[in-house]
């Protein structure tokens, strides 16, 4: 059972009215069409919410398997089936934004990650391990990693990362939610989740309740 927490929806007036909402997601062969549905309803309306803060918001996608690769938003959402997966791929590529194109003295950057959960095993170790180093709250305003349909919670993303946040070891700014496949399974149920998952996001439920 997720132990996700609620937060405060961070928005960062100084040092700019810049914002940069980093989309990411697995796209392994596990990540299967019902899966990628939340992904497309999810950052729809997280886009939405976050345009409604800032003058200037730009998009960055990025689609990963073993490899990650930045892609427009057509394919991030069209893409369907790669290989194996590899989750670290996608906040290495993601942190190497920083140095220049989207350095955080200027810009708000709002990273948000999409899997199954289902990662090499060794690979969960550095992903959190990057969460740590190139994450911080000093740099990025949230990183947000949402965990769909995951057919085991042990050993997966959201519990390596859920650990971490137990033990105080990662900043405020990192938030895990999940929705699972009982719920991927049923529509109502469905809806439900996803509304849920981005109030655990984006806030509290009455700061987020105009999100959906």
């Amino acid at each position: 059972v997720s132990q996700s927490r609620y937060r405060q929806f961070k928005e960062i007036k100084i040092p700019s009215s810049n914002a940069v909402v980093m989309f990411a997601r697995d796209a392994s062969a596990s990540m299967d069409e019902k899966k990628v549905a939340v992904v497309s309803d999810m950052a729809y309306w997280i886009d939405t919410y976050i345009r409604s803060f800032y003058e200037r918001v730009e998009r960055f996608y990025v689609w990963h398997d073993v490899l990650a690769h930045e892609v427009d938003a057509k394919d991030f959402y069209r893409v369907r089936y790669g290989g194996g997966t590899k989750c670290s791929s996608a906040l290495k590529l993601i942190a190497n934004q920083f140095d220049n194109r989207f350095p955080p003295a200027t810009w708000n950057i709002y990273v948000f990650y999409f899997t199954d959960g289902e990662n090499y095993d060794d690979d969960n170790k550095q992903f959190v391990e990057l969460l740590k180093k190139d994450f911080p709250e000093s740099k990025v305003n949230l990183v947000s990693i949402t965990q769909i349909g995951s057919y085991f919670y042990k050993n997966s993303v959201a519990e390596a990362i859920e650990k971490e946040i137990v033990d105080s070891t990662l900043g405020n700014n990192v938030v895990v939610t999940e929705i699972s496949q009982e719920q991927l399974n049923n529509e109502e149920k469905r809806n439900e989740a996803i509304i849920n998952a981005i109030k655990d996001i984006l806030g509290s439920a009455n700061q987020a309740s105009g999100v959906g």
